[in-house]
């Protein structure tokens, strides 16, 4: 087993050898637990880079307080699924 790292959007740590997805973003690599994640960390990396993450609470429904913005709130975990 790797050491573990962190989501930086869910802040759940995660083995980067099952994680569910990557991103390589300035000569570094980000791993995430869901493709929902990772999508999101796409859309807009710097905003997350340097940040953390949110926390498990994340995936309980609340958002990321990375994400958390005046000008757009951020999607729950369960609409990054929505068709």
């Amino acid at each position: 087993m790797a050491e573990l790292v962190k989501d930086l959007i869910c802040g759940m740590d995660i083995d980067p050898e099952t994680a569910a997805g990557k991103s390589e973003y300035g000569g570094k690599t980000y791993y995430f637990c869901a493709v929902g994640c990772k999508t999101e960390f796409d859309g807009n990396p710097d905003k997350y880079i340097g940040g953390g993450g949110g926390g498990e609470a994340a995936h309980m429904g609340d958002e990321p307080a990375a994400a958390q913005t005046d000008e757009q709130p951020a999607k729950r975990w369960w609409e990054f699924w929505k068709a």
